[in-house]
């Protein structure tokens, strides 16, 4: 959007959610984008963008982290949340050099809490009536579009 006054009209910034299981995952990986959809509600941050490239390899291409990693650079993204650095890769090397990536443009970079010694997160409350959960889905934000 333009305004003809003061130029290009940049939108909040917003947080996102970068998800990597390989192999495909799909119950696997929504069960953590819905821990971490909780855990940035709770850290006051808006409901987040969700990129996943599940059933990609590390060492292969990542075309859902590349376009999380434009949109940083464009300054729509101010916050990542991941279950853990090993989203980015199982080289702890590339891993960090991409957390380094990020944190350079601005971004923070929030890791899910309590994952030692756990294969998944514990699930997130619910009210006996499902509200919790009704209430998360009704903030998940529509999908950025592609640059």
């Amino acid at each position: 959007m333009d305004d003809h006054l003061t130029g290009p009209v940049r939108r909040s910034r917003a947080a996102a959610i970068y998800l990597r299981c390989y192999p495909r995952d799909a119950a696997g990986t929504e069960y953590q984008r819905t821990a971490l959809e909780w855990f940035a509600l709770q850290q006051g941050l808006s409901a987040p963008y969700a990129f996943t490239d599940d059933g990609c390899r590390s060492g292969g291409p990542l075309p859902e982290l590349e376009r999380l990693l434009r949109r940083v650079e464009q300054g729509w993204v101010d916050t990542v949340l991941v279950p853990g650095p090993f989203v980015f890769s199982l080289d702890d090397r590339a891993s960090a050099a991409t957390v380094r990536r990020l944190e350079e443009l601005g971004c923070r970079v929030l890791e899910l809490p309590g994952r030692a010694g756990r294969a998944r997160p514990p699930a997130p409350r619910d009210s006996p009536d499902g509200h919790a959960a009704r209430a998360l889905a009704a903030h998940r934000p529509p999908a950025l579009r592609s640059a």
